[in-house]
């Protein structure tokens, strides 16, 4: 009972936004998606209990900027004709998810728990997704079916990406972003742990059993990204891996490096065994990940075509009008399937430029401090780069831990 008096609901947001989507499984009527917002409004409501929504420094004004740009743009949108329906879709899915900025901003030696909370909830998204993954239930198949994952109700059709209960799409940028989570526990006292050195900092990391949760959540979340098999979420898991172990290994020494070593002889072993096993296996991701380049080309004439019928270029489309949400509205704009470009189509260069700004801000403090916040540097990269060919940045259980890096990285930008 005590560890649940510790936690805020903000702390709790992923654990029971998970178990909202799990229910959807069983509960005809559930909504997560008004669940998640339900959820948002308390997580407001605590932060301004907690007088943690007032601006400190520079990107606290930006962030509020352009979180108060995207609320006016309602105005545009409705007169360019779209219902209001797809502004407040948009907002609670998109924007709304904005108020974690401020979760982060304050979270200082909260951030372990926060972090150790999402990846409890990436382990149950992710096992959930295994057992159905193999079993292959009949339920399950047409559950995936009716929410439009899978196009046709079969279990060969089901198996050629692991969806869970949060589609692929949503699962890859999510575990990817559960691998830089789980490395924030190889922490700054690491080496010394290792060591047999009892040094901690205060805040969960340096201790041993944290070395084991970070390894197991790690590889857990690397084994789910590639099951998702989305081929942006496999280049950006081969990049957080490359980029988790030349800090923590080569830049800040937090580990020593035989245990590098050890880690490639594993992976390595990996491989062969499952090249032994089942080669095809290695190939169909294989062949996903050279595709890249095409998927970016079949989006480039999309892009372009959105960008030149927007309303107007400086202050936008208004939210919501480049978005799944607005197909089949008669006069609608281009859909922009990528992130960026449809935040660009949305918000304009007045929005784009205040979102721009803010990265610039905590990035530069992030990479300076990159040993305080080399996990927030790469979730917020990862998002970016997920954002370029997917919408990610516009689900609503993929936001949140996009805009808490964004708070936690710049907490030092005055």
């Amino acid at each position: 009972m005590k560890i649940l008096r510790d936690q805020r609901i903000s702390d709790l947001y992923y654990i029971l936004a998970v178990i909202s989507y799990v229910s959807t499984l069983f509960v005809n009527g559930m909504r997560p998606g008004v669940f998640g917002a339900a959820l948002m409004v308390l997580v407001l409501a605590e932060l301004a209990v907690r007088k943690e929504l007032r601006p400190k420094a520079m990107a606290d004004y930006i962030a509020t900027a352009f979180f108060a740009y995207q609320i006016l743009s309602v105005i545009w949108l409705v007169r360019g004709g779209f219902p209001l329906s797809v502004y407040i879709n948009e907002f609670v899915s998109s924007c709304f998810p904005m108020i974690f900025y401020f979760v982060g901003r304050s979270a200082g030696l909260r951030s372990a728990k926060w972090y150790r909370n999402y990846l409890y909830a990436m382990l149950v998204l992710g096992v959930l997704g295994v057992a159905m993954y193999v079993i292959a239930p009949g339920f399950y198949i047409d559950w995936a079916y009716r929410w439009i994952y899978i196009s046709k109700a079969d279990a060969a059709t089901m198996r050629v990406r692991m969806h869970s209960v949060v589609g692929s799409t949503c699962l890859s940028f999510l575990m990817v972003a559960g691998m830089m989570a789980g490395s924030y526990f190889l922490g700054e006292h690491a080496g010394n742990v290792l060591s047999q050195d009892p040094t901690s900092n205060g805040d969960g990391r340096g201790r041993k059993h944290d070395i084991v949760f970070a390894a197991v959540t790690i590889g857990a979340c690397l084994l789910f990204a590639i099951m998702a098999n989305q081929r942006s979420g496999l280049v950006a898991a081969a990049l957080v891996l490359v980029y988790v172990n030349y800090l923590i290994f080569f830049k800040l020494d937090m580990i020593p490096r035989k245990f590098f070593w050890y880690e490639v002889i594993a992976v390595a072993a990996v491989f062969v065994a499952i090249g032994t096993v089942k080669f095809e296996f290695l190939l169909k991701f294989w062949y996903r990940i050279i595709s890249l380049p095409t998927a970016i080309s079949q989006r480039s004439e999309q892009w372009v075509a959105a960008v030149n019928n927007m309303y107007s270029s400086w202050i936008g489309n208004g939210l919501g009008a480049n978005g799944h949400r607005a197909i089949g509205i008669e006069d609608a704009h281009v859909i922009a399937d990528g992130g960026l470009v449809k935040l660009y189509c949305e918000n304009g260069v007045i929005g784009f430029s205040l979102f721009a700004y803010l990265l610039f801000l905590v990035l530069s403090d992030g990479i300076k401090n990159i040993r305080k916040h080399y996990v927030e540097v790469g979730i917020i990269v990862v998002g970016l780069l997920q954002s370029i060919g997917s919408n990610m940045l516009a689900f609503q259980i993929c936001a949140p831990i996009f805009w808490f890096a964004i708070g936690r990285c710049g907490d030092q930008v005055e």
